[in-house]
């Protein structure tokens, strides 16, 4: 009685580039017993075998060596991930998440009252400008000065 094989979760194509990665392994190994299987896996799939190209690099190294960069890619990035969650922490009310189950989302937009008056041009303020990250505005003004504020302290 046969059972029911697996879904296969490979494409064609990648089940191709592993059985022509396979191959190729098999035959630049030394011995009879690795020399046999190459034949064996040739009979099994020859359209997948004959690709196999025997290049400079062969193909399951390389491919080997891509799972391990992308591995090392994805662990920097983690990381990062880490890092700006920090950095972007103070944006929200609860150390990270933009909900609370009492207030609901934090509001990002000023409202009465103000919490500080910056002052120190003597014209009309035309231009604000706010650091995406830190608690850091600038202005400039028809008076041709540039002030550079923190909008947490005030100064």
């Amino acid at each position: 009685e046969k059972k029911n094989p697996q879904k296969m979760v490979l494409t064609d194509r990648q089940r191709k580039d592993l059985h022509a990665g396979i191959y190729e392994y098999l035959l630049a190994q030394p011995g009879e017993d690795f020399a046999r299987a190459a034949k064996a896996m040739a009979e099994a799939d020859p359209t997948s075998c004959s690709k196999a190209k025997g290049g400079s690099v062969p193909l399951l190294e390389k491919k080997w060596t891509a799972v391990s960069r992308l591995q090392k890619k994805i662990l920097d990035l983690e990381r990062s991930a880490a890092q700006n969650a920090k950095i972007h922490a103070h944006r929200t009310t609860n150390g990270g998440d933009s909900r609370d189950a009492s207030t609901g989302p934090r509001r990002m937009l000023p409202r009465p009252p103000a919490a500080h008056t910056l002052e120190g041009h003597s014209s009309v303020v035309n231009a604000v400008e706010v650091h995406p990250i830190f608690t850091v505005a600038v202005s400039g003004s028809e008076d041709g000065t540039i002030k550079l504020w923190d909008h947490e302290s005030g100064e």
